[in-house]
């Protein structure tokens, strides 16, 4: 149950760093635009 749960956990956090680089990368590249 515990490992069970550190994983979903650590699920839960690369989901949010993907959000994150995302919407990063959106803004780099609205900046960009000419």
């Amino acid at each position: 149950v515990v490992v069970r749960s550190g994983i979903m956990a650590a699920a839960r956090t690369n989901a949010q760093i993907a959000q994150a680089l995302a919407t990063l990368t959106t803004l780099v590249a609205r900046d960009n635009d000419p």
